[in-house]
């Protein structure tokens, strides 16, 4: 808009000695006209300044303000993929959130391509995934923890910042208009109008914000796509030799693909993908192409596992006999589990 403004000021100066020299060469009243026009401009700015001043403020301080909604579900969707995985941590299952991004790659919350092409949600994913997928760690529980609140996800940083935000609007603009709404248009208060139209929808966007990312949206979709909203999938599963695993190669390999030809496209290059340069791309989900050498113990340690969770013997410390020269030390041995 700024632009544009340099550009119409440039032309109506540059206009003023042209229809002077037209008028006199022609003997046509293209001058007056024209002083007659910027006489009216000068007239309405001169009665109205105060509130396209106000109107110009407003376009620039909101002409962006739907970014803070796409920021902040970015944000409540990087908090929830790291609370979800402390939930399931001491579980042998992949987080279902987890497992939905393997299979359905995430993009960009904002439609924007370059956001699109830059986004490294979908990196950071693969990136867990890789830094778990082959380490043989075991498991003492079947079932997660208890979710936290969606605080947790928000983060009380930005909560104190959209409280303060709505508290502020809401005294403010409640303030102004009990004690005399005429000062809205007369007051000096009505230079507070971008700042109060700004905070108003900074308020909007983060609470459209929080509404789309609630946990009852995400179980929608994950029922949905997976039957239930918290399938119990094992680690084991997504492994390259499993079908859930192939198609996370397929996934991740299409997801690579489009990303570089958008990149490509943006840089003003070909469609075809020929080798591979945007730093955002995920890397290999897998840390080797090799499986380790203990998976096929895996399976059976699973087994052994659930059997002794499902029927948990009781632990014995045996205590050995004092012996005169330990000086009443006790030795304790307990029994493997």
């Amino acid at each position: 808009m700024l632009s544009k403004m340099k550009m119409v000021i440039f032309w109506a100066v540059i206009a003023y000695p042209a229809t002077w020299i037209l008028q006199f060469v022609f003997k046509i009243p293209i001058f007056n006209e024209y002083k007659e026009i910027l006489e009216f401009f000068y007239t309405a700015f001169y009665s109205w300044w105060d509130w396209m001043l106000i109107a110009l403020f407003s376009y620039l301080v909101t002409r962006e303000i739907v970014n803070t909604k796409f920021e902040t579900m970015e944000k409540i969707r990087s908090n929830r993929l790291v609370t979800e995985m402390e939930r399931w941590v001491e579980t042998p299952y992949i987080p279902p959130i987890m497992a939905y991004y393997l299979i359905n790659p995430p993009q960009a919350v904002s439609t924007d391509i370059r956001k699109v092409v830059d986004n490294r949600f979908y990196q950071r994913v693969i990136t867990f995934f890789r830094d778990r997928i082959y380490i043989n760690a075991s498991f003492s529980s079947l079932d997660p923890l208890e979710r936290d609140s969606n605080i947790k996800n928000i983060g009380y940083k930005d909560l104190a910042a959209l409280i303060a935000a709505f508290g502020f609007v809401l005294g403010w603009f409640g303030a102004v208009t009990l004690s005399d709404p005429s000062k809205w248009i007369y007051g000096w208060e009505r230079f507070s109008i971008p700042l109060v139209l700004y905070l108003s929808l900074y308020t909007s966007m983060k609470l459209q914000a929080i509404m789309e990312m609630r946990y009852s949206k995400l179980d929608k979709v994950l029922t949905k796509h997976f039957g239930e909203a918290e399938p119990h999938y094992r680690w084991r599963e997504f492994f390259p030799d499993q079908p859930k695993g192939e198609t996370l190669l397929l996934a991740w390999k299409a997801e690579c693909e489009k990303r570089q030809r958008y990149t490509n496209m943006l840089q003003g290059g070909l469609m075809e993908v020929q080798h591979y340069s945007n730093p955002a791309l995920a890397p290999y989900p897998y840390p080797s192409q090799e499986l380790p050498h203990w998976v096929d113990e895996l399976d059976n340690y699973y087994v052994e596992k659930m059997e002794l969770m499902a029927n948990p013997e009781p632990k014995t410390i045996p205590l050995k006999k004092k012996n005169k020269q330990q000086n009443n030390v006790v030795n304790f041995k307990r029994k493997p589990s």
